[in-house]
Formats: structure tokens, C-alpha cells, sequence
């Protein structure tokens, strides 16, 4: 049943791996100007880094002896942070230090982690770890996760990834939860469901009172206010924030 899905489409009832996922959202997010300015950058921060104007900006200067150089790696597997972000929302993932991880990293990552040094002749410092949620809680967590060491344009780029893939259903399952909007839209779509699925002897006396009436429109309008009632106490109950404001926080891990 796979002949109707294009080339280089994502089956919605695939599961879904970290690292091809985000070579996704990168191929269908990242833009002509985006490069550009990815580029510029880099020409302004190589300008930065002149020979007569490393004295003037040692401290930044230093800072980068612990972090990928661009121009030295492959650049598939560079990513920018706001890509990151992107993905960890849709999939509520958190994007953190290697210290808050819990499972041992694999020492697949370790042997590249030693290469990369031994190659450019530098000790690598600034690792994160993007993964889901148990993987900072559980030791025996074996979701899927990927391994980041900064780069000098304040980039990701991607060491190592392992693990199962995430379950399709996370995408949707997570959906309500990425933000406040997509929140309201399904207590909307859930009021909307409930109001037209009741019979109109429930919510009205008025027996001459057809289906579609003001009666109606006004079962809706309690409904929804009850709804979004109930949503926030057990939000707020259950300390369920929503994806955008935890992707990066230590805390929340639900």
C-alpha cells in the first residue's frame, strides 16, 4: 500500500526517527534566504575571528576552542537551534545537556566524540542530548535520541543517534499540548462533537424546538466554557505545560 506515497513524503503511520525527521524539517523549512543569511553570518563571524582582530575579541575567541568547526563537517548533519525547537515541540521532546541524561550513552558516540577531536585536535565541550522526556528521568529509558555538540555559528551538529523510533501516534497524541492554541481548537472541536451529538429534548423544553435553534448555539457556549473549565483545572493539577515552554526547561518532565 506504499505505491501512492511520493518520494521523500512521510507516512503518517511511519514511526518516526529523530534524525530523519529533523533532515525533514529541515529540507522543507529551510529557505533560499535562510541560507543566505546563514552565510552571512558565517562571513561576519570569520571576520571576527582575523588575525588582527583576535586580540580584541579573545574571550569569544577562546570560547570556540570547545565547539565544531562548521566548515570542517558535513554539512547534512548540521542543524540550526530553531529546528531543533521545531521538532521537540511537535514530538514533545526535550533538547538538554548530556549531564541531565540518564541511559548511558552509547560508545558508538564515544568512538565519533574521540574522532572529531583526534581529526581537528580540539576537546568538545558544549554536548545536548535530544530525546523524550523518561530518558532524563529512567536509566532504562531506550527511546530514540540523538547527541549535538555546538558549532561556531551557534548551530547543532549531529554526533550520533540511537534508540527505537517514535510512535506515530505521539505526533497526534501530543498535538493539544504543543501550545495554547492548538489546546483551545480541541476543546472547540470536542464541544462542537458533543453539542450536535445531543438530542434535542436535552437541552431544550421546548418541544417545537427543532434541531438547529438558539437553543442549540447556547448548549455550545456552556459547554465550552465548562470544557475549557475542566482543561485548565486538570492542567494546572497535573502540571501539563504546554511543548513550546518546556522543550529546553530541566523541569516538566510531563
Amino acid at each position: 500500500m506504499q505505491w501512492f506515497i511520493q518520494p521523500g513524503t512521510r507516512n503518517m503511520f511511519e514511526d518516526a526517527d529523530i534524525e530523519r525527521e529533523l533532515t525533514r524539517l529541515r529540507n522543507k523549512t529551510r529557505s533560499s534566504e535562510d541560507r543566505l543569511l546563514s552565510e552571512a553570518n558565517k562571513i561576519l563571524r570569520q571576520d571576527l575571528f582575523a588575525d588582527k582582530k583576535i586580540l580584541d575579541n579573545l574571550k569569544q575567541y577562546n570560547s570556540s576552542s570547545g565547539i565544531v568547526n562548521e566548515e570542517d563537517v558535513d554539512a547534512a548533519l548540521i542543524f540550526t537551534l530553531a529546528e531543533i525547537k521545531k521538532l521537540a515541540i511537535l514530538y514533545r521532546l526535550k533538547f538538554l545537556e548530556t549531564k541531565t541524561y540518564k541511559p548511558e550513552i552509547p560508545y558508538e558516540a564515544i568512538l565519533k566524540i574521540k574522532y572529531i577531536e583526534d581529526v581537528f585536535k580540539k576537546n568538545l565541550e558544549v554536548f545536548k542530548v535530544l530525546s523524550v522526556p523518561a530518558a532524563f528521568l529512567d536509566k532504562g529509558c531506550a527511546g530514540s535520541s540523538v547527541l549535538f555538540v555546538k558549532t561556531n555559528y551557534d548551530n547543532y551538529y549531529l554526533v550520533h543517534s540511537w534508540g527505537r523510533p517514535l510512535n506515530w501516534m505521539r505526533r497526534i497524541k501530543f498535538w493539544p499540548l504543543r501550545n495554547f492554541e492548538n489546546l483551545f481548537i480541541t476543546i472547540l472541536i470536542i464541544t462542537l462533537i458533543i453539542t450536535l451529538s445531543l438530542p434535542t429534548y436535552l437541552i431544550s423544553l421546548d418541544r417545537k424546538a427543532e434541531y438547529w435553534s438558539g437553543y442549540r448555539a447556547a448548549a455550545f457556549f456552556h459547554l465550552l466554557i465548562f470544557n475549557m473549565g475542566v482543561t485548565a483545572y486538570f492542567t494546572f493539577a497535573f502540571s501539563k505545560n504546554f511543548s513550546s515552554s518546556i522543550w529546553n526547561s530541566v523541569k516538566d518532565f510531563d
